[in-house]
């Protein structure tokens, strides 16, 4: 059984997974991120404001903790998370371990999913999740994105 989960990612990240060359391939985060992810699930891909729009989906390969140094050599040297070595300093400075969830599949919905309209549906005081959010088989129908 698969689970479909969200994220949001600032927009220069989010649409890297929906680009037509050099997708973003792996999502790069901190601390136990994403620990019940598994093969096969879904996230759907939220572009934090000013955008503040569910863009698609991506489908999990793997997801991995890893020594930062071992990650950055996993990522291709930051090529397959779209980031820079001072973007990938930056953000693990004074980490050790850092997690990478690899995914492809990417859809793009045929057009993204204002904040507003996710409000409509999952209810006014619904917050995009500052990590990860599993969504319920009803937000998804709701949403008509179900799996």
């Amino acid at each position: 059984m698969t689970s479909t989960y969200l994220i949001s990612v600032k927009p220069k990240w989010a649409d890297a997974f929906f680009l037509d060359r050099d997708t973003k391939t792996i999502e790069l985060r901190k601390g136990n991120f994403g620990a019940s992810l598994k093969p096969g699930d879904t996230i759907a891909i939220y572009a934090t404001l000013p955008v503040g729009e569910l863009l698609g989906t991506v489908r999990i390969l793997k997801r991995e903790s890893l020594a930062v140094d071992r990650l950055w050599q996993q990522s291709e040297q930051g090529q397959l998370a779209r980031v820079s070595r001072q973007q990938f300093d930056t953000y693990y400075a004074s980490q050790i371990f850092g997690v990478g969830v690899w995914v492809n599949a990417a859809e793009l919905f045929p057009s993204p999913i204002a904040l507003c309209r996710l409000r409509q549906n999952w209810g006014p005081r619904w917050q995009p999740p500052q990590q990860i959010q599993q969504l319920t088989s009803e937000q998804l129908l709701a949403l008509n994105i179900a799996r």
